[in-house]
């Protein structure tokens, strides 16, 4: 079972340089439990292209390059599998240096209407015997989104 408890929030912050944000990214798809053979391999061939010194890379020149680019837009799509539901990963919405793992904007109000689930503002309204997705919005805003099978609950994520 994949361990996503820590996927949510800011991982990078206050930087867009791909200098600062590679050797991060890497660390962080390096963390993720369990960690696919590709994304294993995506691991060690980017390291190879680092300047000598940074993760025991050799290339001096290496985020000055196109590769660079690519590896970033890798490490994106790599680190975006990662998410809970109703995550990406990517830049905050509101400060485009802070790099993370966040809720997908407006996903509370569409939840219900797109057909994802139910929405309840207390679990005791999940019908009993009910299969699929709850979303629970507390008085307080906070979200609780859980997997139901035949009525009995189990978090997948929660924010307050």
């Amino acid at each position: 079972m994949t361990n996503y408890s820590k996927n949510i929030g800011s991982i990078s912050h206050a930087t867009m340089r791909a200098a600062d944000l590679i050797p991060r990214f890497l660390d962080e798809l390096e963390s993720q439990r369990p960690l696919s053979r590709v994304h294993r391999k995506l691991v060690r061939d980017i390291k190879r292209n680092l300047p000598e010194g940074v993760l025991g890379g050799k290339h001096e020149d290496y985020f000055d390059t196109e590769d660079a680019t690519w590896d970033l837009e890798a490490l994106f799509d790599a680190l975006n599998e990662y998410c809970l539901p109703y995550f990406y990963f990517g830049a905050h919405p509101g400060d485009g240096s802070d790099y993370g793992y966040w809720l997908s904007e407006g996903f509370a109000d569409d939840f219900e209407q797109d057909g994802n689930g139910i929405k309840v503002n207390d679990t005791s309204e999940v019908p009993a015997g009910y299969t699929g997705e709850v979303l629970h919005v507390s008085d307080h805003g906070n979200l609780t989104l859980y997997s139901a099978r035949n009525g009995k609950l189990t978090e997948v994520w929660g924010i307050v």
